[in-house]
Parts: structure tokens; C-alpha cells; sequence
């Protein structure tokens, strides 16, 4: 287990503080536990839009004409779907 020694102070309205307290409770989560529950698993949604979905408008071009672009047929995924549909006929 984790030695917890950080500290953080949040100040909040009343009304804000009723709320956090009415919403951890119908968690069965006590106030500190749902806060940070719900401050983690935010922080790890900007960290990781931040580290993987950004783009530079260059990749942007390159992943815009990526989609746009007609689709090809890969050789060997066409034969594996032959295969299988002609194995699911005959086994009919």
C-alpha cells in the first residue's frame, strides 16, 4: 500500500460540498475517496487526449487523406474471406 502524504485543500460552496457528499454517498465511497476517484480518472483522460490524440497539422493532412482515400483491397484478407465463406457453404 501506498504511504499517502500528499495533501490537497479545496475550498467549495455549500451547495458543491452537499452535492460531492450526496454523490459519494450513494457510491458507498467516503468523501476523500470519491474526489479523488473522480479527479484521477479525469486527469488520466487529459493526459492521455493530450499525449495521443494531438497531431500536427501535417499527421492531420495525412490522416484526412487516409480516409478520404479510396479503399484497397488487401489480397490476402480477400482470399482468408474466400476461404471462410466457401468452408461455411460446405459445411451447410
Amino acid at each position: 500500500m501506498t504511504t499517502k502524504t500528499g495533501r490537497i485543500n479545496v475550498r467549495c460552496s455549500e451547495d458543491s460540498l452537499v452535492l460531492l457528499r450526496e454523490a459519494a454517498e450513494l457510491q458507498g465511497q467516503d468523501l476523500t475517496s470519491f474526489i479523488m476517484g473522480a479527479s484521477l480518472e479525469r486527469a488520466r483522460a487529459v493526459l492521455a487526449e493530450e499525449r495521443v490524440l494531438r497531431l500536427s497539422p501535417a499527421e492531420l493532412v495525412q490522416v484526412e487523406e487516409a480516409l478520404d482515400a479510396e479503399a484497397a483491397v488487401n489480397p490476402q484478407l480477400a482470399a482468408l474471406v474466400h476461404a471462410v465463406n466457401g468452408a461455411k457453404r460446405a459445411t451447410r
